[in-house]
């Protein structure tokens, strides 16, 4: 992936994508899944750059196609400049939403992650027996929030993993919250983002590791917190990580079924996150892979708040996603992340059954004592 795009700034990162032959726009998977020109990265840049300039407005029709992204970063890794099309269009965001042309869908839409995220906290404090809470325990499991409220099924499936191989100390997080606030950034509210943040730094400072099983959860706390001055105080691995550590204490299945990994873009790309999740789940499957995988791994609309202000368009793209599956005859599809889970899930065709990490492996490992 390309590494010089911190030493660009907005306006030439516009500048450049502006006059930029299109090099990248095979790798939108916002654009290629709708097949709208004002979609792909240098249309979209473009258009930025315009209203910039004063060649357009800050309304919100002519502010749209800043909205069709995910920030999954796949236009970056083809970009020659290093150019981060997402970071500077999440920027513009901010600045429509200031101006008071922030995106029609997301009206209001601070209280309503308050709202959300107070909603979850109780879901999660009901689903979980009081047993597996802590405020002190040395490892905090962080579910995330789609996790909470689409699969609840899936942290106990996390749970009990634990426990099998003998990481019977990890405790859920015991917090007022379960979202670390990306969303906020993505829908054009950095401040109440960086807000937000602080909060949850606070919240996870008494713990010397957290473990998340949300991408973009896990990007946030390891890159976007500190870029914005605030410190997290203990060690933040997602779920495929630690899992990973805990690979030779997973009991190996004997007949392993072939499964087709699906690497979340938020984990992938902006985490560096690619063969953990690989080594964990070879234990007791084949894994099998995308033609797009790894760090060149297709989104599945799930980021950027696409399913809120383009949710036919997310879901077509986990459609497309799952199709390339469908073609070979189906098969199961793991992933590591909630809310691709979520995502993939409710757009499979029949011949394809989407699982996360955690309790794909929790089926698949004979019971036991953990292999010493």
């Amino acid at each position: 992936m390309a590494t010089r795009s911190a030493s660009l700034n907005v306006v030439t990162q516009l500048e450049y994508c502006t006059y930029c032959p299109k090099m990248c726009r095979h790798a939108c998977p916002v654009s290629t899944t709708d097949g709208l020109e004002p979609h792909i990265p240098q249309a979209k840049m473009a258009r930025l750059n315009q209203i910039r300039k004063g060649a357009a407005t800050w309304d919100a029709a002519s502010s749209a196609p800043i909205w069709a992204c995910t920030g999954c970063r796949q236009c970056t890794v083809y970009c020659k400049h290093g150019n981060e099309p997402a970071s500077v269009l999440f920027a513009g965001r901010a600045e429509a939403t200031a101006r008071g042309h922030g995106h029609p869908a997301l009206a209001e839409y601070p209280d309503r992650f308050r709202n959300r995220d107070a909603r979850l906290v109780k879901q999660l404090r009901d689903a979980v027996p009081a047993e597996s809470f802590s405020s002190d325990a040395n490892v905090g499991f962080w579910p995330g929030c789609d996790m909470v409220d689409k699969s609840r099924d899936d942290i106990a499936s996390t749970l009990s993993l634990f426990r099998r191989v003998g990481a019977e100390h990890v405790r859920v997080v015991d917090a007022h919250n379960v979202c670390a606030g990306y969303p906020l950034l993505a829908a054009g509210y950095p401040d109440m983002f960086r807000w937000h943040a602080g909060k949850v730094a606070a919240e996870v400072e008494r713990f010397k590791t957290v473990v998340l099983n949300c991408s973009a959860c896990a990007s946030a706390m390891r890159t976007l917190y500190p870029a914005e001055g605030i410190t997290v105080r203990p060690e933040v691995l997602h779920l495929a990580e630690y899992l990973a550590q805990q690979a030779d204490r997973i009991a190996p299945a004997e007949d392993r079924k072939p499964v087709y990994y699906h690497d979340p873009c938020y984990l992938a790309r902006h985490v560096g996150v690619v063969d953990q999740p690989r080594r964990a789940l070879s234990r007791v499957a084949e894994v099998r892979e995308f033609a797009w995988s790894g760090t060149d791994s297709e989104c599945c609309g799930g980021a950027g708040v696409l399913p809120k202000t383009m949710p036919r368009t997310a879901d077509a793209m986990s459609k497309r996603r799952l199709a390339e599956i469908a073609r070979k005859g189906g098969g199961t599809v793991v992933t590591s992340c909630g809310t691709c889970a979520f995502m993939l899930r409710r757009n499979a065709p029949d011949s394809v059954e989407v699982r996360d990490l955690p309790s794909i492996i929790e089926e698949l490992s004979p019971s036991g004592d953990a292999p010493e």
